[in-house]
């Protein structure tokens, strides 16, 4: 199924699948929180370098937030559209054709700023139709949001390479994330497990 936005001469201003516009949306919010570091590279190395666009992130918040009991990935990516339209209003600086993907528009400051407002949903004007769900249940995920993207680009998610999208048990880890390296994690071994298990009294 396809989301196809036009213009008010009939012109198509913008046609993606209903998981591009996900994955769209929720990588846009992940880069705001874990953003390319150039400066840190100058620093520190080349490793240091990287964000959350490098490593699939936005993918991992759509798939864990469709896990839920109810899905939730479309009706929290269009309240971030919507709201971010909102944003670009208010701020004057809206453009024909930012409606469908506004939050993707906007700068990583403004979506930290949008974020912010999120969370106080009360500074948000209205609202996606939604069917499904609540107002409720979206603002109670927007702050989950900020912690799935660090759960997503700080776990092995990236490392599953090619069966990253496979069920549970039929991914493998095909390669360490970068994210690791940054942070100067080794990886998994069996010889953690043995030492937490093991008593020192």
């Amino acid at each position: 199924m396809d989301l196809i936005y036009y213009d008010s001469t009939g012109k198509v201003l913008y046609e993606k699948t209903i998981y591009e516009y996900l994955t769209d949306t929720f990588t846009a919010f992940a880069d705001a929180v874990i953003p390319r570091s150039p400066e840190l590279a100058e620093q520190y190395g080349k490793v240091q370098y990287y964000g959350a666009l490098d490593l699939h992130t936005g993918e991992f918040i759509v798939l864990s937030l469709d896990s839920l009991a109810v899905p939730l990935a479309l009706p929290v990516a269009e309240t971030l559209n919507m709201a971010a339209e909102q944003f670009l209003y208010r701020e004057a600086e809206r453009e024909e054709g930012t409606e469908a993907m506004a939050f993707l528009s906007l700068s990583q400051m403004e979506r930290l700023q949008l974020i912010s407002i999120l969370l106080q949903p009360e500074g948000i004007a209205y609202f996606p139709a939604l069917d499904q769900t609540s107002q409720e249940q979206i603002f109670l995920i927007i702050p989950s949001l900020t912690r799935l993207s660090m759960m997503g680009y700080y776990s092995e998610w990236a490392g599953y390479g090619s069966t990253r999208m496979n069920p549970p048990d039929q991914r493998k880890l095909e390669y360490y994330p970068v994210s690791w390296e940054q942070v100067g994690y080794p990886g998994p071994s069996s010889g953690y497990r043995l030492a937490g298990a093991y008593s020192y009294t």
